[in-house]
């Protein structure tokens, strides 16, 4: 049964169109996962590490680990990043190392438009080793690709409000074994809004929409809400085109650490409520530099 699992999700990677982007839930806390303008925005060193397990007991199911960090420069108008993650989904892994750079331009004395590149390498990787499979299939030869990536995006924010567009990586990636053409990956774009209303001195209530689109599939929604405590303390819900269902929480401890935990519940509209998906983020928050401020409480 395990081994049909695998080979089914094999099947379901070689017959769509590309390669998806990992998953993730907490880009809210985190824009620098799908947006490089986000890169030095909160003017200090800020780096976390991520762990997805997506519909735990299902064989060959996805899971993405990565480590990122971020550092404001230039009196905090620029900043510059890294990202390094690997993605695995049945006999596919994926490993990526990317850096970012954002210039942050301000507009008014709490708007800023921010402007984001990124580039680096991407080795996309297959092992049908523990599938059943026929070997005269060249389909299903194993494989290690390495490709280029660059990417862009834009964000324009204050501390009540942000709006992202993004494009992580602009280049298509193909591959050819046996005369057979695969395509590796396809771009994603990103658009993203958010808000905050302060109902009291103590309680924010941050809601917001995300799109997700690539060429050939339906554009993806995520709706979500967070209620905000003492700045400190973290409750929200969301869902994800109205099939999976999450609940998140993030507690900062003090003004260096935080931690995030994301539950996922999908629907019968999707894979069937007994594979649900665990989130988990540690991060830290440093200053380095002279004019890194970590007493300002940001929203975004």
């Amino acid at each position: 049964m395990k081994r049909f699992l695998t080979a089914l999700l094999v099947f379901v990677s070689l017959t769509a169109m590309a390669q998806q982007d990992p998953l993730y839930s907490q880009y809210i806390n985190n824009p620098l996962l799908i947006n490089p303008a986000y890169s030095g925005s909160t003017t200090d060193f800020s780096a976390s590490v991520v762990y997805r397990k997506q519909w735990a007991g299902f064989e060959g199911s996805p899971v993405t680990m990565n480590a990122n960090a971020h550092l404001a420069l230039n009196n905090n108008r620029m900043g510059a990043g890294l990202i390094v993650l690997q993605d695995r989904v049945g006999a596919d892994k994926t490993t990526e190392a990317i850096f970012t750079y954002g210039y942050h331009l301000p507009l008014s004395t709490d708007v800023k438009l921010s402007f984001g590149l990124q580039g680096g390498i991407i080795n996309y990787q297959t092992d049908y080793a523990q599938v059943l499979f026929d070997p005269a299939d060249g389909k299903f030869a194993n494989q290690s690709e390495w490709k280029p990536n660059l990417g862009t995006g834009l964000i324009l924010r204050s501390e009540k409000f942000m709006v992202g567009l993004s494009v992580p990586k602009l280049l298509k990636a193909t591959t050819t074994v046996e005369a057979y053409s695969t395509s590796l990956y396809n771009q994603h774009a990103y658009a993203l809004a958010a808000y905050v209303f302060q109902l009291s001195y103590r309680i924010k209530v941050k809601p917001w929409v995300m799109a997700r689109l690539v060429s050939g599939a339906p554009v993806s929604m995520d709706y979500a809400a967070s209620l905000k405590v003492d700045d400190s303390y973290s409750l929200g819900l969301f869902t994800r085109n109205l099939t999976t269902y999450g609940a998140f929480a993030q507690i900062n401890l003090g003004d260096n650490l935080r931690f995030a935990y994301v539950f996922e519940l999908p629907t019968g509209k999707s894979v069937g409520t007994q594979f649900t998906t665990h989130e988990v983020t540690v991060g830290v928050r440093l200053g380095f530099l002279q004019f890194h401020d970590l007493n300002t409480i940001r929203n975004f």
